[in-house]
């Protein structure tokens, strides 16, 4: 995959706080990048860093293997941080109208089209100040795309938001990385619902990046155990002892295993024991959910 966005070393301090700190980010072309990380971990500064709204202490910004000079990205970015900037007493196309006339973009069309993408194109006369959360996240993230960017940042869009707009967000947000083929940025602290779309993760805590890691990497790591389900129990359990040599296994009442070991190998087990005509009535590869991850590796406690 094609490197879009990587900082090397990237710092900003405060006095004698490091806000950020030697934070090394690579993002691919075409992600949907989960920033993870509690409140005052560092999130909205690597945003703001990359959006040229604060200068960096140290290191630097490299975008599409070019380093970034300050307020003059090589590349578009649309952004959604902090303050969504709407004209709280225009509507929905004329909050996007004046964003086109600013951008030197105007382009009654594509304002339309952009309404379009997040389903605010028939909100008619109501204004923005009368909107529900949830569409004023919408339409400030199609004013963040009216430059066509390549990257889209965004700063907790769901926080606060009810379970049908979270999910709105979320269909939304995989729609514009895939059909208008923009990377994305995003920062949450709500995981699970990350989990559900992110392709890749970037852990961060006290302003330092803990680890990336791609969706494959979360599920082969986070395959906790395997939960078998057969009639044939007995023969289960002998087969998987004489072919692979597994011995940490756990029975259960109702015909069930649970496999401690293995997990790494649970396509082969499953082929094996259809190759060996033993009837199974369920095979689950239960994993970590990435909120049980995410504790694990910053040591717990809240966001």
């Amino acid at each position: 995959m094609t490197e879009l966005l990587s900082t090397v070393k990237l710092s900003k301090r405060y006095g004698r706080r490091f806000a950020l700190q030697d934070a090394d980010v690579q993002i691919h072309q075409g992600d949907i990048y989960g920033l993870i990380g509690r409140n005052g971990a560092g999130k909205t500064t690597l945003l703001k860093l990359i959006n040229s709204q604060i200068r960096a202490t140290a290191g630097e910004i490299h975008m599409q293997g070019q380093k970034m000079a300050f307020g003059r990205p090589p590349m578009r970015i649309g952004a959604l941080v902090e303050s969504p900037g709407l004209l709280p007493d225009a509507t929905a196309i004329d909050n996007m109208l004046f964003k086109c006339a600013a951008t030197g973009q105007n382009k009654k069309g594509h304002a339309q089209q952009l309404l379009r993408m997040v389903e605010l194109h028939d909100t008619g006369k109501k204004k923005a100040k009368q909107f529900s959360l949830g569409m004023k996240q919408r339409l400030a993230i199609a004013l963040a795309m009216v430059n066509d960017p390549q990257l889209l940042l965004l700063d907790e869009p769901i926080n606060g938001m009810d379970p049908q707009g979270i999910k709105d967000m979320r269909l939304m947000l995989t729609r514009i990385n895939r059909e208008m083929g923009v990377t994305i940025l995003i920062s949450s602290h709500i995981l699970d619902e990350l989990a559900k779309f992110a392709t890749s993760y970037g852990i961060i805590k006290d302003g330092r990046v803990l680890r990336q890691f791609s969706r494959q990497q979360l599920e082969q790591e986070n395959r906790s155990d395997i939960e078998i389900i057969s009639p044939e129990i007995d023969r289960v359990e002998q087969e998987l002892r004489q072919t692979f040599n597994l011995s940490g296994m756990q029975r259960l009442e109702g015909n069930r295993l649970v496999l401690h070991e293995g997990m790494e190998n649970s396509d082969t087990i499953s082929r094996r024991l259809f190759d060996q005509r033993i009837y199974v009535s369920q095979f689950t590869v239960r994993h970590q959910s990435l909120e049980d991850y995410f504790m694990g590796l910053t040591g717990g406690g809240n966001e």
